[in-house]
């Protein structure tokens, strides 16, 4: 997974003498459960150098410990997690290092610097364990620092009897002592903290309270309040980080006795934001009408726009759009004629696309009986600039009439929510009027129906004046030009809606975005006015129908049809999300994080738009990528900027993949896009691909490399190490690089064949044949190593992981090199593993990455295993009538956990990939058909495959089975003398077989070959 290639480090904290009391740091030791590589081993972990860490392995259960030499008094730990925290994880203490029991645990971590505080324990040895049974990725720390029990927080205040350290734990809830106004509790801290705040979780009624630090100096001054009593939780921090020597909590007078059930310090990144003193207020009061986000909800969008966009809305499952990256959040409220407000979140919803395929997305939903309001989306061209309009069409359904008021929120935030490093969308001035509204003083939307009420309000002392109590009141704030400087404004457009039985009232407004990049800040310049004569609410329907036809113009040139019409909707479906997350030539896996374009996935999708009739957009893509990306001495840079600049981020120029992938890339233009002579302009670049891949190689040859390592021989010869193996945040010697440059390898000699450059060609073959032999043996050296029975997925770990093994089979085709034992080993404990998450219950986070081994099953003679993967996979789109996957799935729908991005068309372009290769196969000796197809692909109507393009023409072919005979027919378009190989589904050998109305001499349980393409081959089973 990418996400966790892109381990950013953490703020950093100055770690303060926090050991005084503990034996001294030169006889501490660590130990883990497991490490990833080298760089992240466990003694990184107690360097005191904050940007040095320990990673353990992506998978839950793991486990990091401290040995402090000798027995101590511990009363805390400091944590200064990196990206990869344990939200649920325990610290155990051990005199012994054998017998461990738990000092602290807790399920909602929030990641960042913690400060632990718990019950004085004698431990010598002290352990962060993550739970067994967990989703997350594994876990991986900058810092983890034991306390003396002489160093950590004293609380005072609280009444009742027992440690008051336990406080900082769940499940210990104490009243705070005194009587009125006396109501204080004093934190009293031996060695001074750098911090941002306090948290308070509440076990009984409070009527505001008062953080105070004190500084060195002897002076308390306040750091946050939190006034009133609605909430469970105050949540009192600093704009910044600060130095805490002493806090103490100010209680106002009340009613009841105050009761804390918890306390918790807050660390560096937790800093009072904007936006979190937003999430603050839309946990309270009228918190039903916010948007689930901000209550820590998983939400799932689909994005739209025009092919090729600058810009792009991503629409949510909610009926909300984010018109543009990191632009403000519009929002549906309906308030009825009671009073009662709702929004989509709080009730059921349907989701459809346009023809069940188009990017053009709908939500219906009914917030009160007899109320249907269906939100749709749609991307026009509206002379140089795209605009999106969104429509809300409002339906009477019932026998009685509806009167309401539908409110259009603009609020400051973004779809794209924090923990997919999304969230606020500062909102410093906003300016409503009828027929426009100005955000920061560019032109957010065009009301194309007028408004009956407008008005906006600044937030306020603490969300004394968000709009949302305004809403609720249906009392909209008079003023419509409002600054603020939180970023906190919020504005609202209303429409009185009154409809009798049958009736029905439409809402349409459009958002222009311009057709000029964004400015060096993230803001859009102001776009141009949207064209009124020709986009009004009047037309959504016709400007819907011209977007419709023209998709249908663009990916109708390939005809498929399966029993199963998910599986083509989801095909098209991927192939114009491809188009809408496209930024001009460059190819990007999704709309929001991944405003880049990496040539793994650019080169994966653009393969998949060649066979689907998107000739000149993969040609286009492949002459931007390579004018820009690949160097003088064939390095081919993994990654550029949308602008056509080499990215520098995490990952530039250390992703030896890239010259393999570009390589196959030329080859697949060739082979679909216009034959060879089409990209001859490209032999200088694929033959200096070819020297640097050479190059990489020879890098692991020198005498003596790796010699410090166990077994080097396993380094011998294979492509130097690298990251482009997502997971490996460290270069590692990944064999995803050398299936890659065999792939190039293998592409390069067919390209050199095909230009009359016999020298290249040969070239190409000596030093293919070369690598695959140091692979076979490097893989039989790092299994031996390593003591396991299954393929590794690098030489430094001998790790497994199946979803990157996959490409050996496809599209690398390198089968023959993997350990055949190993290899069905490894895919019977992945698929055992798959079903692990049937279980009732059972965590778990996986990237549909894993697409990828539906193929291998095939590969495998197990298209049973591959038709039982794919429809677990196929099953965990969300919604699932947008047809699409984020990055990441997880098993907890609301989770908050990171995404990647959606639609992911990377993972697109690996379903598009199977699905076809089920259906079909190019293999060296000829075209194979219905390697992967189930029983169920031939049953009733069969399956038909249209004008595919092919490595040997142009697929034509139907398969269906009649009773008990299946027929298979191709229509021309295969080249003449190509052998054709026909795989059974179900494979049951057939009594007979005739082909072109003469028997057949031979064939087997799996299928038959003929050495030409015949028109019908009929087979009785």
């Amino acid at each position: 997974m990418r996400s966790m290639l892109c381990f950013a480090v953490a703020t950093l904290l100055a770690a303060p003498a926090l050991s005084a009391s503990l034996p001294p740091r030169s006889g501490w030791a660590a130990t883990s459960s497991s490490q990833q590589v080298p760089a992240l081993a466990p003694a990184h972990a107690i360097d005191q150098d904050e940007t040095t860490r320990w990673g353990g392995s992506f998978s839950p259960g793991q486990w990091f410990q401290v040995d402090l030499g000798k027995l101590a008094r511990i009363g805390g730990v400091r944590i200064h997690w990196d990206s990869g925290f344990a939200a649920a994880y325990s610290i155990q203490v051990s005199t012994d290092g054998k017998v461990f029991h738990p000092a602290y645990a807790v399920t909602d971590s929030p990641g960042g610097v913690e400060y632990l505080v718990f019950p004085a324990e004698d431990a010598r040895y002290v352990r962060l364990a993550a739970p067994a049974r967990t989703a997350d990725w594994g876990v991986s720390v900058f810092e983890f620092e034991p306390m003396s029990a002489d160093d950590t927080a004293r609380v005072t205040g609280l009444g009742g009897t027992g440690d008051t350290a336990a406080i900082w734990a769940d499940g210990h809830p104490r009243d705070i002592a005194g009587k009125g106004a006396e109501r204080n509790v004093a934190i009293h801290l031996p060695h001074p903290l750098d911090i941002t705040g306090l948290e308070v979780t509440w076990a009984g009624p409070r009527n505001g309270v008062v953080l105070q630090s004190k500084d060195a100096q002897g002076r308390w001054s306040t750091i946050d309040s939190d006034p009133g009593s609605l909430g469970d939780a105050s949540y009192l921090a600093a704009p910044g980080t600060f130095t805490a020597h002493d806090l103490r909590l100010v209680m106002t007078p009340g009613q009841g006795t105050p009761r804390i059930s918890r306390l918790r310090f807050l660390g560096a990144p937790r800093a009072m934001t904007a936006m979190k003193r937003y999430q603050i207020t839309a946990s309270r009061a009228h918190a039903a009408l916010f948007p689930s986000s901000l209550h820590m909800q998983q939400v799932y969008w689909t994005d739209v726009g025009v092919p090729a966009g600058l810009q792009k809305a991503i629409f949510d499952e909610y009926g909300d759009i984010e018109p543009f990256k990191g632009g403000p959040l519009v929002q549906a409220i309906w308030r009825d004629a009671s009073g009662k407000a709702v929004v989509a979140d709080n009730v059921e919803r349907t989701h459809a696309l346009r023809d069940r395929w188009k990017p053009m997305p709908s939500v219906g939903w009914s917030p009160q009986p007899g109320l249907a309001v269906t939100t749709q989306s749609v991307a026009i061209q509206d002379g140089a600039q795209p605009v999106i309009l969104l429509r809300h069409r409002l339906a009477n359904q019932g026998t009685s009439r509806i009167d309401g008021r539908l409110f259009l929120v603009v609020r400051p935030m973004q779809v794209n929510p924090p923990w997919q490093n999304g969230g606020p969308s500062a909102i410093h001035a906003m300016t409503l009027a009828r027929d426009k509204v100005t955000v920061n003083g560019r032109t957010l939307l065009t009301p194309l129906t007028e408004p009956d009420d407008l008005g906006a309000a600044p937030f306020g002392d603490h969300g004394a004046t968000e709009i949302t109590t305004a809403i609720a009141a249906n009392a909209l704030p008079k003023a419509v030009d409002v600054s603020d400087p939180q970023g906190l404004a919020a504005g609202s457009l209303a429409y009185d809606v009154q409809l009798a039985p049958g009736e029905q009232r439409d809402i349409v407004i459009a958002f222009p975005l311009g057709n000029h990049p964004a400015n060096a800040d993230g803001s859009l310049p102001e776009p141009p006015p949207v064209n009124r004569a020709r986009v009004t609410a009047g037309a959504f329907d016709a400007l819907a129908s011209e977007v419709s036809d023209e998709w249908q113009a663009r990916l109708g040139s390939v005809g498929l049809s399966l029993p199963d019409e998910t599986l083509v909707d989801i095909l098209r479906s991927q192939a114009a999300y491809m188009l809408v997350n496209q930024t001009g030539h460059a190819m990007q896996a999704g709309p929001r994080n991944y405003n880049r374009s990496f040539i793994r996935d650019g080169a994966a999708t653009a393969s998949i738009l060649l066979r689907m009739g998107e000739v000149k957009t993969a040609r286009d893509y492949l002459d931007w990528y390579a004018s820009h990306a690949v160097h003088e001495n064939g390095l081919v840079s993994p990654i550029l900027n949308a602008d056509g600049t080499v990215n520098k981020g995490f990952g530039s120029d250390i992703e030896y993949d890239s010259q393999g992938e570009f390589i196959n890339l030329v080859a697949d233009v060739a082979r679909f896009g216009g034959g060879p002579e089409s990209v001859r302009n490209y032999l200088p670049k694929v033959r200096a691909a070819m020297h640097f891949m050479q190059d990489l190689r020879a890098r692991t040859m020198v005498p003596g490399y790796m010699a410090d390592q166990p077994a080097p021989q396993r380094f011998h010869g294979i492509i130097a190490p690298s990251i482009s193996h997502e997971g490996y945040s460290s270069p590692t010697h990944s064999y995803w690089d050398d299936w890659w440059a065999l792939k190039g390898w293998h592409d390069g000699a067919w390209l050199a064949d095909q230009w009359g450059d016999k020298e290249l060609a040969a070239y190409a073959r000596t030093q293919y044949a070369a690598l695959r032999e140091s692979v076979a043996a490097s893989i039989r050296a790092t299994m031996a190593w390593k003591g396991v029975d299954t393929i590794p997925a690098a030489a430094d770990l001998g790790d497994g992981d199946p979803t990157s093994i996959s490409i050996a089979l496809d599209p690398a085709g390198q089968m023959d090199v993997l350990p055949h034992d190993a290899l069905v080993t490894t895919f019977d404990r992945y698929l055992a593993d798959v079903r692990k998450r049937e279980q009732p219950g059972e965590l778990f986070a996986y990237t549909p990455y894993e697409l990828r081994n539906v193929l291998t099953y095939v590969y495998l003679d197990r298209p049973a295993d591959a038709a039982e993967l794919l429809g677990t996979i196929v099953r965990d789109r969300r919604p699932p009538e947008w047809s699409m996957w984020a990055e990441v799935v997880h098993s907890r729908l609301r989770h908050p956990g990171y995404l990647g991005d959606m639609p992911h068309t990377w993972i697109g372009a690996e379903y598009a990939r199977l699905l076809f290769g089920m259906l079909m196969r190019e293999a060296d000796d000829g075209l194979y058909l219905l390697p992967g197809a189930p029983p169920a692909w031939v049953a009733g109507d069969g399956l038909k495959v249209t004008k595919l393009p092919v490595a040997y023409g142009e697929l034509n072919m139907a398969a269906r089975r009649q009773g008990d005979t299946l027929v298979v027919t191709l229509d021309k378009g295969i080249r003449a003398g190509t052998a054709v190989r026909v795989f059974w589904p179900g494979r049951v050998r057939p009594a007979r077989v005739r082909i072109d109305g003469k028997p057949a001499e031979s064939w087997d349980a799996d299928g038959i070959r003929v050495d030409h393409p015949f028109h019908k081959l009929e087979a009785k089973m």
